[in-house]
This record gives C-alpha cells, sequence and structure tokens, in this order.
C-alpha cells in the first residue's frame, strides 16, 4: 500500500513538472490574433494565455477590449482594412519574434444577419459584397505580407486562416454570399502562402472552427469546446498537414 502511495506521489509530481515545463517553455511562443476582443478571437487569446503562451491580440479599438486585457494579452490596435494600421502594427513589432499568426478577423456581412433575409442573388450589392473581400480575404494578404519578417525569426512560423465549411466547392450553396464566397478565396490565399512559403519553414492551413455561438453565429458549438481543440491542432501541426483545410476537430475537409 505505502508503495503504491509513494508511486501515485511520484507520477502527481512528475506531471505538474511537465506541466510547468510546458507553461515556461510557452513564453518564448508569441502568438498574433487579429480580431481578438470577442468571439473566437477572444477565446483563442484566453486559452493561449492561460497555456504560458505570449499572446498579442489585435482591435479596432483597444480602449474598448477589457475583456481582452483581462487575458494578460496585450492590445495592439488593427483595422485589417486600414493600410495605415497594418503598417503601425508591423513598425511596433520591428525585429519581434512572431511564432503563430492568427488570421481571425472576419466579416459576415450585413444580409444574413439574425432575423434579416438571407442573401440572394437579387438583393446583394456590389459594397457587402467588397467588404467581405476587404476583410475576409484582403486582410490576411496584406498582414501576412507585413508579419512575414518577423514570421521569419521563429523557427517552426505558423500562418492559420480561419475559414468555413461553407467555403468549401463540395457543399451545397451557401445563403452569405460575401462570407462564402470570400472564404472560398482566403482559401486560395492559404494554398499559395502554402506554395511559396513553406519551402523556407512555414506551415499554412486554413481551418474551420465550426458553426459556433458568437456574434456572427447562433450554432451549437461552444467557443471553449472549439478553440480547446483547434489549439492542440495548431500545437501539433507538421509540415505534411501545411497546404491543407482542416476542421475543428482534426478532420481534413475538402476544398
Amino acid at each position: 500500500m505505502k508503495l503504491k502511495t509513494l508511486l501515485l506521489h511520484a507520477i502527481c509530481s512528475l506531471c505538474l513538472f511537465t506541466g510547468l515545463s510546458a507553461q515556461e517553455a510557452n513564453k518564448d511562443i508569441t502568438v498574433l490574433i487579429t480580431g481578438a476582443n470577442r468571439g473566437l478571437g477572444y477565446e483563442f487569446a484566453k486559452q493561449f494565455s492561460e497555456k504560458g503562451y505570449t499572446v498579442i491580440g489585435t482591435a479596432r479599438t483597444p480602449e474598448e477590449a477589457t475583456e481582452l486585457k483581462a487575458t494578460g494579452a496585450e492590445i495592439l490596435k488593427l483595422d485589417v482594412t486600414s493600410e495605415e494600421d497594418i503598417a503601425a502594427l508591423a513598425e511596433s513589432l520591428k525585429g519581434r519574434k512572431l511564432d503563430i499568426l492568427i488570421n481571425n478577423a472576419g466579416y459576415f456581412g450585413p444580409t444574413l444577419s439574425v432575423g434579416k433575409k438571407n442573401a440572394k442573388i437579387n438583393n446583394i450589392t456590389r459594397k457587402e459584397m467588397l467588404d467581405c473581400f476587404t476583410i475576409n480575404t484582403m486582410g490576411p494578404i496584406f498582414l501576412s505580407q507585413a508579419l512575414l519578417p518577423n514570421l521569419k525569426l521563429s523557427t517552426n512560423p505558423k500562418i492559420i486562416n480561419i475559414s468555413t465549411r461553407s467555403s468549401q466547392l463540395s457543399t451545397r450553396p451557401g445563403k452569405a454570399w460575401g462570407y462564402s464566397v470570400s472564404k472560398t478565396g482566403l482559401n486560395m490565399v492559404t494554398m499559395n502562402l502554402h506554395g511559396e512559403l513553406s519551402k523556407q519553414g512555414f506551415i499554412v492551413i486554413a481551418l474551420a472552427p465550426g458553426h459556433n455561438q458568437t456574434d456572427m453565429g447562433n450554432g451549437d458549438l461552444m467557443p471553449e469546446e472549439s478553440i480547446g481543440k483547434m489549439i492542440p491542432l495548431i500545437e501539433n501541426l507538421t509540415k505534411e498537414k501545411s497546404g491543407r483545410f482542416w476542421y475543428y476537430d482534426g478532420k481534413e475537409l475538402p476544398w
């Protein structure tokens, strides 16, 4: 009995030691998350911070991101549609290593908001489509471009583009025109970044978080669960998994 007790204490001590070592190791890994003041971005910041990572969360209005500040994340101003903001962010991070860039900031479009009509060919507008493309497709392109010097300082740089199953060409037609079409564009951005950067040691993936209960959706999945599965997926990415489309639960999705 005493031997069993000693063994249990030894195992518990080893687990505790390993956990502390992981926490310490994670401090040297910097994660930048766009759109981190709410929804999935906030949950990413919260859970990465809890695991000991150095977290940078961006928000359009940092002074209002009180919950994000409470996670311990560093908060920097960024509107992904603003060239000035992107340039200022890159300047503020000059010479600083980034290990993981999560292009999370997104825009669903007003046509398919709660209580409003589904987007159809006769009620979409050029402005709505362009707004979706500017945020969901072009934002990740030009932010990744601006932060490449920082990511190249990492020994294991990763770019994670938050996509959606409604972007898949293999699924039934979506009802959110701007959102789905712009996210399909983001998938192509992912492939282009992979094709160009994988030879330099980068891992680039598209990642669908599932249908969550957030300001952008009223799904059955809770952000805590979705992010809780995506972070280990991101942590364990290998070069063989780059240039592919993944679901939050670890399954690969067809483009």
